[in-house]
């Protein structure tokens, strides 16, 4: 349960961030409501699960490699905390809510915009890899337990396209920023966390 509890918060720290597809969700949601917004994050979630499912079939073949696999959890720690970095970076001057909606679909959109990102490439099997055990090798299990990310990224979206339909009011740019610095501490954590469970197997 805990494990579930954990890689469900890790998603959510995924989608809090400001990016691509949160700021797309925010000029659909403001215009459009609730269907409009959670359309664009469920296309990215789906798009996160291609990345997830090429992750497990790509990473599988690397267990008679185990140095490879503890390369790629470095490489996740590092992408982790970086990312928190970046997004402790960005102000207010980097949201542009004011931008015309692209003519596409929203889920067609949100797709596009989470399989386009070259790091989503890189971060799902390194992410796939932290959380690996290798002696235990690249299970369903292990699938299906890194699939409660993508929960977690759409429990965020269902919350922010609620928030965008019904509370709008109270969405400003500031909070929108407060809640992607939240978000920054979270990636230090998680990052910080794989980073000592990577370690500990190389000791």
């Amino acid at each position: 349960m805990a494990l579930i509890v954990d890689k469900l918060l890790l998603g959510v720290t995924l989608a809090a961030p400001i990016g691509p597809v949160s700021i797309e969700m925010i000029k659909r949601g403001l215009r459009h409501g609730f269907l409009s917004a959670f359309s664009v994050r469920l296309g990215g979630a789906f798009g996160n699960f291609i990345c997830l499912l090429a992750a497990y079939y790509g990473l599988a073949p690397l267990l008679a490699y185990p140095q490879v696999l503890n390369f790629f959890g470095l490489i996740g720690s590092a992408l982790l905390i970086y990312m928190g970095v970046k997004t402790l970076r960005k102000g207010m001057d980097d949201l542009d809510l004011e931008g015309d909606i692209a003519l596409q679909k929203g889920m067609r959109w949100g797709l596009y915009l989470a399989i386009a990102n070259p790091v989503a490439f890189v971060f799902w099997p390194s992410i796939f890899a932290a959380s690996l055990d290798p002696t235990a090798g690249v299970t369903r299990l292990g699938l299906f337990q890194n699939g409660f990310i993508i929960i977690g990224v759409l429990l965020w979206g269902g919350a922010l396209s609620a928030v965008l339909a019904y509370g709008h009011t109270h969405l400003s740019k500031k909070v929108i920023v407060r809640i992607s610095q939240i978000s920054a501490l979270f990636m230090f954590y998680f990052g910080l966390k794989y980073l000592w469970v990577i370690g500990r197997r190389l000791l």
